[in-house]
C-alpha cells in the first residue's frame, strides 16, 4: 500500500501543481533514512561487539566443557575405584559373615556408605552431562542468531549503498545542470537574471524588467531570447522536473479583462513563459508545470520601490527526477 500510495504522489507531481510540501515530504522521508542509516550502523557496531563478547564466552565455555570432561574422567576412574573396592569389600563381608557378627555389621555400615556415595556420584554426572547438553545447545542457537543478524547487517548496509549512490546521482545531476544553464544564460546575468542551486533545486530567476512591461503578461524580445536558452538546456534533459512561478508585488492590479487581479496576471505571465519553453520541440510538456503564486511569497519588502521590483519576477524551479529515490524510500 505504501508503495502505491507514494507512485500516486509522484504521478500527481509529475501532472499536476506540485508545491513544496512535496518536495519537504521526500526530503523528510531521505533525513528518516539517513537516520536510519547511523541507527543501522550503530546496530551493526552493538552486533559486532555483541559477536566478540559472545565468542570470549564461547571459549571460556569450551574451557570449562573441556575442565568438566576432566573431571568427568576422573569422576569414572574414581567410580571404578569405588566398584572395585565394593567388591573387594563384598568378598570380605561373605568371609567375615561366617567368622565374626561384629565384623559384618561394621562392613554392613561401610558397604551403606560406598552405596550411598556411589548413588551420589552417579547423579552428579547425571546432572554434569544435562548441563553440557543445554550448554550446547544454547551456544548453537545463539550461532544462529548472530549469523542472521550478520546477514541482516549486510543487506541494510547494501540498500544504503544503492541510497547513497542515488543521492550522488541526483546532487551531480542539479550541478551539471545549473552550470549548464549558467553557461546557456551568461549574456543576460545582470540583466534581471539569477542562477542558483537550493534544497537540491535549480532555481532561475527572472526579474519582470527583463520579461514583461508593467501590467502585461506578453514576454519582451529580450526575455524570450533568455526563455529560448533555457529551453535548449531543458530539451538536453528530459527527465527534468520545472515548475514555472508567476510572483507579483503587494500592489492591486484591477484589469478590464478576464484577468483582474494578482492571481490571475501571475498565472498569465507562467504561462506566457511556459509556452516559449514548450515552442522547442525537445522539451518534454508533461514535465512543465505552469503556476501563479500572485504577491504571497515576496523575497522583499513591499514598501519600497526597489523591494517591489524584487518581488515582480518569475521562478523557473528545476528538480532532478526523483522517481529512483522514491523507489529506494519504498522499500523500507
Amino acid at each position: 500500500m505504501k508503495k502505491i500510495a507514494l507512485f500516486t504522489v509522484l504521478a500527481l507531481f509529475a501532472t499536476s501543481c506540485v508545491s513544496s510540501k512535496v518536495y519537504k515530504d521526500l526530503q523528510g522521508k531521505f533525513a528518516d533514512l539517513e537516520a536510519e542509516n547511523t541507527e543501522l550502523r550503530k546496530d551493526r557496531d552493538e552486533a559486532q561487539a555483541a559477536g566478540e563478547l559472545a565468542q570470549g564466552k564461547v571459549e571460556s565455555l569450551e574451557s570449562q566443557l573441556e575442565k568438566l570432561r576432566s573431571e568427568h574422567a576422573e569422576q569414572l576412574q574414581e567410580l571404578e575405584s569405588v566398584q572395585k573396592r565394593y567388591r573387594d569389600l563384598n568378598k570380605s563381608y561373605e568371609y567375615l559373615l561366617e567368622n565374626n557378627n561384629e565384623l559384618l555389621a561394621s562392613n554392613q555400615r561401610e558397604n551403606k556408605k560406598l552405596v550411598e556415595r556411589l548413588n551420589k556420584l552417579q547423579s552428579a554426572l547425571a546432572a554434569k552431562e544435562d548441563s553440557l547438553r543445554m550448554e550446547s545447545d544454547r551456544l548453537r542457537k545463539l550461532d544462529k542468531n548472530l549469523q542472521a543478524l550478520s546477514e541482516g547487517i549486510q543487506e541494510r548496509e547494501s540498500r544504503i549503498a544503492e541510497l547513497e549512490s542515488a543521492m550522488a546521482r541526483k546532487d551531480s545531476t542539479v550541478q551539471i545542470v545549473q552550470q549548464r544553464l549558467r553557461d546557456a544564460l551568461r549574456n543576460f546575468e545582470g540583466k534581471g537574471l539569477t542562477v542558483e542551486e537550493r534544497d537540491g533545486k535549480v532555481y532561475v530567476s527572472l526579474e519582470n524588467r527583463l520579461l514583461f512591461p508593467s501590467a502585461s503578461w506578453t514576454v519582451e524580445a529580450e526575455g524570450k531570447k533568455a526563455l529560448e536558452e533555457l529551453a535548449v538546456v531543458l530539451a538536453e534533459n528530459k527527465d527534468l522536473q520545472v515548475m514555472v512561478e508567476g510572483h507579483t508585488d503587494s500592489d492591486a492590479f484591477n484589469g478590464r479583462t478576464a484577468v483582474k487581479d494578482n492571481w490571475d496576471l501571475s498565472v498569465m505571465r507562467a504561462t506566457s513563459i511556459v509556452k516559449i519553453i514548450v515552442a522547442n520541440p525537445g522539451v518534454n510538456k508533461a514535465n512543465i508545470i505552469a503556476a501563479g503564486r500572485s504577491e504571497y511569497v515576496p523575497v522583499a519588502s513591499n514598501d519600497t520601490p526597489e523591494g517591489k521590483a524584487k518581488n515582480r519576477r518569475t521562478e523557473i524551479i528545476i528538480t532532478p527526477n526523483l522517481g529512483e529515490l522514491s523507489d529506494l524510500l519504498e522499500l523500507k
